[in-house]
């Protein structure tokens, strides 16, 4: 549970996300094994296409295909790592390839290695210069995805496996709506403070919460994988099914489903390295794999303090194939 602060003189940045293109990320995240047409993504976000896509484009400093194309190739990197049983053409008919060539072909020139370098990233840096660095400024390298490289060292990553194996709880959840604020500045410490503040201001104002939030956060992104400044993360508060929210506010919902719950608690620059253990150790060892890899945070205490927070990591599972 989040304890409402004492909002302190707080000024609104300039660049703020907007709802309507929040929504067409969430739309086009939860859709990316499927045909996407930028009419769909446009009525999604409740714009005519011409407009949406100029919006669009003004918001995330690429196009709808880019972002989407984008986006395939950081979910296939993430799946090809953390979902070592699927085999490379079954990622590629489902990332929106006709072959498993053609899908090597776009992913070797978007990171600068093939997907088979992520399966066995030890010492491997990329080949050539992908468009993930031309483009965006991110270098990319297999290894970091992992927290110990499948080839080394088997005692140590399953010293990590057993350590969240004695941590987890499972949750079978129905469901829950949420009332969302956007990050202006992605993972940016004193970004997710700001929005935080906000959205609980918004949330008195409207009666969704009193002196207490139950507070989760949606991280879009693998910091892994996407530059800084394309890392998106919503704040969320529970809210009914139906409520109107003004601007900047949005609705997303926390899916149905079988959860794996572990609780973090220590520095927030750790959560990054906790989610990859998590899912470069855990899942490697356990009968159940991603369902997807949108996960949640779950305030247990209170906002990050001092540089700490203590949370709950939700992932979405299912039995591995």
């Amino acid at each position: 549970m989040l304890a409402v602060p004492a909002r302190p003189p707080y000024l609104a940045r300039v660049l703020r996300p907007r709802p309507e293109i929040e929504r067409a990320l969430v739309f086009i995240s939860e859709r990316l094994e499927q045909p996407l047409t930028v009419a769909d993504i446009a009525r999604a976000a409740g714009m005519s296409e011409f407009h949406f896509q100029r919006v669009f484009h003004d918001s995330m400093a690429e196009s709808v295909g880019q972002f989407v194309t984008r986006k395939r190739l950081e979910t296939a990197a993430l799946r090809l790592a953390y979902e070592a049983s699927t085999p490379i053409t079954s990622i590629a008919l489902s990332s929106g390839y006709s072959s498993s060539s053609n899908f090597s072909k776009a992913f070797s020139a978007f990171f600068g290695c093939s997907p088979r370098d992520v399966r066995s990233p030890a010492g491997k840096v990329p080949a050539s210069v992908g468009k993930v660095m031309a483009r965006y400024g991110k270098s990319f390298h297999p290894r970091e995805l992992y927290t110990v490289a499948e080839d080394q060292d088997e005692q140590s990553w399953r010293a990590e496996a057993r350590h969240w194996q004695e941590r987890v709880r499972y949750e079978q959840h129905p469901g829950l709506n949420f009332a969302c604020l956007a990050s202006p500045e992605g993972y940016d410490l004193e970004a997710l403070q700001d929005t935080w503040r906000e959205l609980i201001e918004q949330s008195r104002q409207l009666g969704l919460c009193q002196d207490e939030v139950d507070a989760w956060g949606m991280p879009l992104d693998s910091p892994d994988l996407s530059a800084p400044d394309r890392c998106r993360y919503h704040a969320c508060v529970p809210c009914p099914a139906g409520t109107q929210l003004p601007a900047p506010l949005f609705a997303r919902r926390l899916e149905p489903g079988r959860y794996a719950v572990f609780r973090h608690a220590g520095p927030v620059a750790g959560v990054s390295a906790a989610y990859r253990s998590i899912y470069s150790c855990w899942f490697r060892a356990s009968s159940v794999a991603p369902d997807d890899f949108q996960p949640l945070d779950h305030y247990v205490t209170d906002e990050p303090r001092g540089g700490r927070v203590d949370m709950e990591m939700w992932l979405r599972i299912r039995p591995r194939d």
